[in-house]
């Protein structure tokens, strides 16, 4: 089963990877991290694999996806 493995630290809660998701599996959480911002997190589950998500991210090591 592929999903999504979100760093907590390194996102920046910017949302590109939540508004690209074709099947809507992401979602901008309610508690801050280290740097006081509001990370992503996976829904646990509907997440295909096709990376959108991954591509869509500017921070390099915020996301990647597992299949």
């Amino acid at each position: 089963m592929a999903k999504p493995i979100i760093d907590e630290d390194c996102c920046k809660g910017c949302g590109r990877c939540v508004a690209a998701c074709p099947k809507g599996c992401l979602t901008l959480t309610d508690h801050f991290n280290k740097a006081g911002l509001k990370p992503v997190a996976y829904k646990g589950e509907g997440c295909t694999g096709c990376a959108t998500c991954f591509y869509n991210c500017p921070e390099p090591y915020a996301l990647k996806v597992e299949r």
